[in-house]
C-alpha cells in the first residue's frame, strides 16, 4: 500500500515536493496509514449513506427522525460507558508498544477491564430508564423497546471503540480498514432488511447485529497482532497504571461527553417543538452528509495521534507544529470543495430520502458549511491530545457546548430545526479558532 502512495505522489506532485515527502519517515507513515484508512472508511461511509437513504424511504420522515434521536441517545450513553478509553489506548499503546511492550500490555489490560464494568453498568441503566426516557423526554412511549434493543448496540460499539483504539496505537490501519468495510456491508444489509420488517426497532437491531459480528472478527485480528508484537495482556498488576485514567481518560471522557449530551438535548428541543420528529428527520438526513465531508480528517486524526505523540515526547515541537499545520492545510483543500459541491446539490440530495425531505435543503447547506470547521477542530484536538493537554480540550468543548445551547434555546422555539443548524455552524466557527490558538500557545511553552 505504501508503494501505491509513493507512485501516485510521483505522478501527481511537483518533483521537489515529492522528494521531500518520500524522504520523510513521518510523511511515509502518515501516507501509508491514511490510504488504508481512507479506503476502509470511504467504503463504509458510502454503504452507510446508501443504507440510510433506504432506511429513510422505508421508515418515512417522522420515524426516521425517531431513529436519529435513538442513535443520538445511544451514542451519548456509549461515550459514558467507554470512558474515553479508546483514545487512551491509542495514545499509550503508541507510546509504549516498541520501547516497553510489557507496559503496553498492562495498558491494554487496564482499559479492557475497566471498560467491561462500565459498559455492562451503562447497558443496565439504559434498559432500566428506557421507559422514562421514551415517555417523559421523547414524548413517544412506543420507542421504549427500541431503546432496550439499542442497549446491546451501545455496549458492542463501546467495546469496538476500545478495540479500534488499540489497533490504531499499533498503527494497524489496514486491519481497521477491513473491519470498517465489513461493518459497512453488514450494517447495510441488516438495517435495511430489519427496518422493513420491524420499523425503527428493526433498524436499531440491524446495527447491533453488524457491530457484534465485526467486534468478533476484530478480536481475532487484535489477538494475533499483539502476539506478533510480543505484547502480552496480563490483567494482574494492570492497576499500577491507574493514573492514566485520571490524567488522560477522565478529561478526554468529559470533553467527549460535552458534545454528545449538548447535541442530544438540542435534538430533543427540536423533537418537542412545533415541527416534532418530522423536523428532526430533516436534521438526521442532512447530518448524514457531514460524515463524508469530515471522514478524511477523522482518519488523519487517528493516523496522526501515534506520530504526534512520538514527536512531542521526543521534544521536537517545531516538527510537531509543522505536521499539524500541514495536515490542517490538506484538510481545508479536501473539505471546502466537497462542502461547496454538496451545498449546490442540496435540494437533489435531500429529495433522495423521500417525500418531504427536499424542503430541508437549507439545513444541509448550513451543516455542510460547518463541516470544514469541524474538520479543523478535530485536527487541533488531536494535536492537543498528542501534547497531553486533555484538560484544554475539555475547556474549549465546554465553551462550544454553552454557545450551541444558548443559540439553540434562542432560535429553536421560533425557527425549529433551522435554529439548530445555525447554532451548529456558529459554535464550530468559534471552536475551530479557539482550538488552534491553544495549539500554538502549547507549542511555545
Amino acid at each position: 500500500m505504501e508503494s501505491i502512495v509513493l507512485e501516485l505522489g510521483r505522478k501527481l506532485l511537483p518533483s521537489s515536493l515529492y522528494e521531500r515527502i518520500a524522504s520523510s519517515s513521518i510523511a511515509r507513515r502518515l501516507a501509508k496509514g491514511s490510504l488504508w484508512s481512507v479506503f476502509g472508511s470511504a467504503s463504509a461511509r458510502i454503504l452507510s449513506l446508501v443504507a440510510m437513504i433506504f432506511v429513510a424511504r422505508v421508515l418515512g420522515q417522522v420515524s426516521f427522525g425517531e431513529f436519529g434521536l435513538i442513535q443520538s441517545t445511544l451514542g451519548m450513553a456509549g461515550l459514558m460507558a467507554g470512558l474515553g478509553l479508546g483514545e487512551t489506548a491509542t495514545r499509550f499503546v503508541a507510546k509504549y508498544a516498541d520501547p516497553d511492550p510489557i507496559r503496553a500490555g498492562r495498558v491494554v489490560a487496564l482499559v479492557v477491564s475497566v471498560s467491561f464494568g462500565t459498559v455492562v453498568l451503562a447497558a443496565a441503566v439504559v434498559i432500566w430508564i428506557s421507559g422514562p426516557i421514551a415517555e417523559a423526554l421523547f414524548d413517544a412511549p412506543h420507542l421504549q423497546r427500541a431503546l432496550v434493543v439499542g442497549s446491546l448496540f451501545m455496549a458492542i460499539t463501546a467495546f469496538r471503540g476500545i478495540q479500534s483504539g488499540v489497533l490504531a496505537g499499533l498503527e494497524k490501519f489496514d486491519a481497521l480498514a477491513k473491519l470498517n468495510i465489513l461493518d459497512g456491508i453488514l450494517s447495510f444489509m441488516a438495517m435495511v432488511l430489519l427496518a422493513r420488517l420491524m420499523g425503527v426497532e428493526g433498524a436499531v437491531l440491524g446495527l447491533a447485529i453488524s457491530a457484534a459480528t465485526v467486534w468478533l472478527v476484530g478480536r481475532s485480528l487484535l489477538t494475533k497482532e499483539l502476539s506478533n508484537r510480543g505484547i502480552a495482556v496480563r490483567y494482574g498488576g494492570c492497576g499500577a497504571d491507574w493514573r492514566i485514567l485520571t490524567s488522560y481518560s477522565l478529561p478526554s471522557l468529559i470533553a467527549n461527553l460535552v458534545a454528545a449530551p449538548v447535541l442530544w438535548f438540542a435534538m430533543t428541543r427540536v423533537a418537542r417543538s412545533g415541527q416534532g420528529f418530522a423536523g428532526l428527520g430533516l436534521y438526521n438526513a442532512a447530518y448524514q452528509w457531514v460524515g463524508p465531508i469530515v471522514f478524511i480528517p477523522m482518519i488523519l486524526m487517528s493516523v496522526s495521534i501515534p506520530v504526534l505523540v512520538q514527536e512531542w515526547e521526543a521534544g521536537r515541537k517545531q516538527r510537531f507544529r509543522a505536521v499539524t499545520l500541514w495536515i490542517s492545510g490538506l484538510m481545508l483543500t479536501i473539505t471546502l470543495p466537497s462542502a461547496v459541491v454538496g451545498a449546490f446539490l442540496s435540494p437533489w440530495i435531500m429529495s433522495l430520502y423521500g417525500p418531504g425531505f427536499r424542503d430541508g435543503w437549507i439545513i444541509l447547506v448550513l451543516l455542510l458549511a460547518a463541516a470544514p470547521l469541524l474538520a479543523l477542530t478535530k485536527i487541533a484536538s488531536c494535536a492537543l491530545l498528542g501534547m497531553n493537554r486533555a484538560w484544554w480540550v475539555l475547556a474549549i468543548n465546554l465553551c462550544w457546548g454553552m454557545m450551541l445551547l444558548e443559540i439553540t434555546s434562542w432560535l429553536v422555539p421560533t425557527h425549529g430545526v433551522l435554529g439548530l443548524a445555525i447554532a451548529f455552524l456558529a459554535a464550530y466557527a468559534m471552536l475551530g479558532g479557539l482550538s488552534f490558538a491553544l495549539v500554538f500557545v502549547g507549542c511555545r511553552r
